[in-house]
């Protein structure tokens, strides 16, 4: 599968948790974008119609409707315009974990102001539980977030599972899928998932400065977020305006312009992943990360990701001494990948081969002992 896809780093990359790798079908697409602006100047006609495009093919995704999907910068500008448009009264708190990528709890945070209320689980052994959530939800409970993929250790969470705890409190549900997005089979429908974000940047195989929030239809009417922008409304080019008049879909949540060369990158990069079949990716993805832990024992390295298979995603953490030191040692050698502070993470996508993994399980090891 690796050889019908064509990167221009000539290194090892197992870093799609940090960032896509930089490919041919992304030069071509950002070239597409320059040619249209020298051509044409401002085409934003054009523009909006890649944007359509974009959005259509992440609800394909989702296997949502795009009129559910609002194109944003990243996942803290998504989430930050999802909850703008939350008030509380009876239901002040917002359950939440440590597992959670930290915007999240910043956001969070953020809304004490307005009168919310963070409930904070803590992760035993880098895992959480629905029960875990389910003693915390109540009748004061406004919104629970779930990290569908942890990004510090690959620990994968049951997303039908959660909704049905927020259900019996009467809570809505927000994940988190930034980095299960394009490597994991994702369906809002079938988990009833009420809210959900991911960018574009890391699995999707595209660039910073664009993400995308899922709404779910019902819920879109009765939303006004107050963090907002002129894309937000019907008439986006109306100047002058005194009142706010919303778009009829999730397009009420966007804010300024688009980052275009985002859009050109992101389209390129979606294309491929339905192309290849995300099913295929995750039966792909299962076999290295589990190469990468078995490789690893064999090594001596210990890693904090889950052994079975449903409760991982496509990061392998593995506990070493001055991670980011060794992060920089692997680039020198040609590898690359991405550190979290205590750990290193090698992050596997379709066009990794086993002897990727092999060979950068083995200078891990190699240079952890050198630190140890």
């Amino acid at each position: 599968m690796s050889n019908e896809f064509e990167l221009e780093n000539k290194a090892i990359y197992l870093a799609a948790c940090s960032h896509s790798p930089f490919y041919k079908g992304m030069r071509e697409s950002l070239l597409r974008y320059q040619d249209d602006l020298i051509e044409w100047g401002n085409p934003w006609d054009l523009w909006g119609e890649k944007v359509d495009e974009a959005k259509k093919l992440f609800a394909k995704i989702l296997h949502a409707n795009p009129e559910e999907i609002s194109p944003n910068f990243s996942v803290s500008s998504a989430f930050g315009a999802l909850l703008s448009a939350f008030t509380y009264h009876d239901r002040v708190e917002i359950v939440t974990s440590d597992l959670e990528y930290p915007t999240t709890n910043h956001l969070i945070l953020a809304q004490k102001k307005f009168g919310a209320k963070q409930v904070l689980l803590r992760h035993i052994n880098y895992r959480l539980t629905p029960d875990q959530y389910r003693s915390a939800v109540g009748h004061k409970t406004k919104l629970l977030t779930a990290i569908h993929v942890s990004s510090i250790n690959g620990f994968k969470q049951d997303l039908s599972a959660l909704t049905e705890v927020a259900r019996d409190a009467g809570a809505a549900i927000y994940v988190d899928a930034y980095q299960s997005v394009g490597n994991s089979p994702l369906d809002v429908k079938r988990d009833d998932i009420d809210f959900l974000s991911a960018g574009t940047l890391k699995y999707l195989l595209g660039l910073p400065g664009l993400a995308f929030l899922y709404v779910r239809q019902d819920l879109i009417e009765g939303m006004e977020p107050a963090f907002i922008g002129w894309f937000s409304q019907k008439n986006p080019f109306g100047f002058g305006p005194e009142k706010l008049n919303y778009a009829d879909t999730a397009d009420r949540f966007q804010s300024g312009t688009w980052s275009i060369p985002s859009i050109y990158a992101s389209i390129t990069g979606m294309k491929t992943i339905l192309s290849l079949g995300i099913s295929v990716i995750r039966s792909r993805i299962e076999k290295l990360t589990e190469r990468a832990i078995s490789a690893g024992d064999s090594a001596g390295l210990v890693t904090i990701t889950p052994r079975e298979a449903k409760e991982r995603g496509a990061i392998v953490s593995f506990m070493v001494p001055e991670a980011h030191a060794i992060e920089q040692r692997l680039r020198m050698a040609g590898i690359i990948t991405s550190s979290r502070d205590i750990a290193i993470r090698v992050a596997p996508h379709f066009y990794n081969t086993t002897d990727d993994v092999d060979t950068a399980v083995e200078r891990i090891s190699e240079f952890s002992r050198s630190k140890g």
